[in-house]
């Protein structure tokens, strides 16, 4: 019989399968909760220890546990398949999730040494892995240290593994952990998973976790023959897929996560579907493919985040998830036009489909592509729909009109069809009943502006103060306007948890355009300042830092930045950086002299009306 334990590898799998693989402590974690599922465990506990100067995570579960011999030929064997050594389920009919043997080096992805301890037939054994002495062992095998052998004991069988010296500086968020988790598994409904905190406060991690903070509207049952019966395995696809009332705030969410064995082998995807439907913001649920986990070759990721799809069955899975997908956003979209129309009828007293129903084929059809964008859009509530759908009726008899319709039916992106006739609408009113007074009003300001460049007004507060007042002075197509906000207020807005890890500025404005699709950052200058690289260079970053942590996550599909002061440098290398920037169309540099003439410019008709009333 053995006295010693051994651990056989090759160096370069402790650090590509361990260390560089698993660096993420959720994905450590669901490898821990996979093997005490494996294990039969009905309850298994997680707890969160912040010691003195150190953080240790201990992972207990009640399974069956392991003797000395299983430890040794079982759990020290890296690469085992415990299929192929096993039986086909475990004694309470569990199909492991368990495949490669791998992980067991999960752990040293975030930690630097393991304690082991497992009771079987009422014995203990203890021993602990440590990572450097397992990196610097030779002949290619490490023999951990023992600290317990067949140790007669009370305790119930079960295996805890304590994680030590864990590499992590931020304190532990056991909220973000409960939902992180949550995403990972299907089967928290058949045991129970606990987390706590330094031994107290428990908290259950359950499946509905994972859709926290969502209001679901619309729920699509499998298997289903709605898709078609034409894929193979569309009778052994379970699950559901729900779509929200709002856009999911969680962008990890946003999309169909595949799980197999209870456990996910794909995350959240539209499996190539184009990124930019409005609908992906909708739509979430969870396919269980277990039939995946049967097929001869082995199609799943280590780390379980992707399926292999260069084989013929997995794109033939690929081709039928992507007809869901799209079969799901065509219903969603009629699902969600009658629920507003229904809305609108009651709450309005305006029938769209009686009106409808007695246009010719032809403008029935132009109709609906002007009308269902306002009634899919869901930040248009249905008094808002009603107001903007009334407009167009009012206007459907007039030709030009019409003329004028089909031309916004074309619009590339029919979230900015609604935006657009609003616009329109206020546009009209505003000629109709207060150009004198706009143009009036307008003109003055310009006038104004003249006078304090003339002056050469050198304080900064007196152009940035006026420039807030007056903002359409730097774009008429500006709508939206926030004045001198930071760094950390905009990264909380989106994402109320993270740490900002770049240097916490200041941008004096940010600006978004009509249709809200390109958020602008206008930096002020003095009147005098001449910008320089230094200037442009700094205008280059903030439109970095917008476009990779905020932008994206709040709809805009780009972000341009403007530097206003005196005059250009005439620096070489700020002129040749100037023409780059401005090429990409990421960073334009406009002096006080320019804006006033780009402004008469944008205002000629006002000016026009303003002179030939004062004539």
């Amino acid at each position: 019989m053995n006295t010693t334990l051994e651990l056989k590898f090759d160096p370069n799998t402790i650090e590509h399968l361990g260390v560089s693989l698993y660096s993420q402590l959720p994905s450590v974690l669901s490898e821990l909760i996979s093997n005490s599922w494996d294990a039969d465990a009905t309850t298994v506990k997680v707890d969160f220890l912040t010691l003195e100067n150190r953080k240790e995570i201990s992972i207990r579960d009640d399974g069956h546990g392991m003797t000395f011999e299983e430890l040794n030929k079982n759990y020290l064997v890296i690469g085992r398949n415990r299929r192929l050594s096993g039986t086909p389920t475990t004694p309470k009919g569990r199909k492991p999730i368990g495949k490669k043997g791998l992980g067991k080096l999960s752990v040293f992805g975030i930690c630097n040494s393991v304690v082991v301890r497992s009771v079987k037939f009422g014995k203990a054994n203890q021993f602990i892995l440590d990572l450097e002495k397992i990196k610097s062992s030779t002949h290619n095998s490490y023999h951990p240290t023992i600290i317990e052998k067949d140790i007669e004991t009370t305790d119930p069988d079960g295996t805890q593994i304590t994680l030590k010296d864990v590499r992590r500086k931020s304190s532990f968020n056991i909220e973000e952990m409960i939902i992180s988790i949550s995403k990972k598994f299907t089967v928290l409904d058949q045991f129970k998973l606990i987390f706590l905190e330094n031994g107290s406060n428990p908290k259950q991690v359950l499946n509905e976790d994972k859709f926290k903070g969502m209001k679901s509207q619309f729920t699509w049952e499998f298997p289903s023959k709605e898709f078609g019966e034409d894929y193979s395995y569309f009778n052994s696809i379970t699950g559901k897929i729900i779509t929200s009332e709002t856009p999911i705030k969680d962008t990890e969410m946003r999309g169909i996560y595949l799980a197999s064995r209870g456990k996910i082998v794909n995350s959240a995807s539209f499996f190539g579907l184009r990124d930019n439907d409005q609908f992906h913001n909708y739509i979430t649920g969870y396919l269980h493919i277990d039939f995946i986990d049967d097929l001869d070759k082995d199609l799943i990721s280590t780390d379980r985040h992707s399926l292999n799809w260069e084989y013929d069955v997995t794109k033939e899975l690929q081709v039928y998830l992507k007809k869901v997908i799209r079969d799901i956003g065509s219903e969603w979209r009629k699902k969600r036009q009658k629920l507003k129309l229904d809305q609108i009828k009651l709450e309005k007293n305006l029938d769209i489909e009686k009106w409808q129903s007695s246009l010719p084929k032809y403008e029935k059809e132009l109709s609906s592509q002007i009308i269902n964008p306002i009634l899919e859009d869901n930040n248009i509530s249905s008094e808002g729909a009603s107001s903007i759908i009334g407009g167009v009726i009012d206007k459907f008899n007039n030709e030009t009109f019409k003329r004028y319709a089909s031309d916004i039916a074309n619009i590339s992106r029919d979230e900015d069809i609604p935006k657009l006739l609003d616009l329109m609408n206020q546009w009209k009113s505003i000629e109709t009943k207060q150009f004198k007074d706009l143009a009036c009003s307008r003109v003055e300001v310009i006038k104004q502006f003249e006078e304090h460049i003339k002056n050469d007004t050198k304080e900064v507060p007196t152009l940035h103060n006026f420039l807030k007042k007056f903002s359409w002075l730097l774009d008429p197509r500006i709508l939206e306007f926030r004045d001198e906000v930071t760094y950390s207020s905009l990264l909380k807005e989106t994402f109320p948890n993270s740490e900002l890890e770049e240097k916490n500025r200041r941008i004096d404005f940010l600006c978004s355009n009509a249709l809200g699709e390109i958020l602008y950052v206008i930096e002020i200058k003095k009147s005098k300042y001449k910008v320089d690289h230094k200037a442009l260079e700094q205008a280059y970053e903030y439109g970095s830092f917008l476009t990779n942590k905020y932008a994206s996550s709040t709809g805009f599909s780009k972000v341009v930045c403007f530097v206003v002061g005196g005059e250009k440098s005439d620096d070489y290398n700020f002129k040749s950086k100037e023409r780059t920037y401005m090429n990409s169309g990421e960073v334009f540099v406009k002096t006080y002299r320019e804006l006033l003439e780009q402004s008469k410019e944008y205002h000629k008709e006002f000016i026009d009306a303003y002179d030939m009333f004062n004539k």
